[in-house]
């Protein structure tokens, strides 16, 4: 290799570093950007509903509000049924909901929307 072959070489090198250099500086920062909006609509939804299953309380039909009540793990629903026949009314917690369709009570459903305020369901 002649010595104007080196130099052309190593100035392509050179720009392709720095090119790749650049992208990872962009990359890092728009990763940074998307974590913290990550994380503020975690805190957002924290304690809502949402993505998770429920039972229907009372009918949910298209015109009128019904209620639901968020599913726990088997175990939580045992103690649930344990407390329940104790008297224990600290399991009683009910959400309003609505739905496109007739969803009777007594089935399970996934929360797909909404606020504490009124949960959109549909049915599994």
């Amino acid at each position: 290799m002649t010595p104007t072959e080196l130099n052309r070489f190593f100035y392509i090198l050179s720009g392709v570093l720095a090119g790749l250099s650049v992208l990872a500086v962009v990359l890092t920062v728009f990763r940074r950007s998307l974590e913290k909006r990550v994380s503020v609509l975690v805190a957002q939804n924290s304690n809502s509903l949402v993505g998770k299953r429920a039972l229907v309380v009372s009918a949910i039909r298209p015109t009128r509000l019904g209620s639901i009540r968020p599913l726990g793990t088997q175990d939580e629903e045992a103690d649930r049924a344990a407390a329940r026949r104790g008297g224990d009314e600290r399991f009683d917690v009910v959400y309003p909901a609505i739905a496109d369709e007739l969803i009777s009570k007594g089935r399970v459903v996934r929360v797909t929307g909404g606020d504490a305020t009124r949960y959109t369901v549909r049915s599994l």
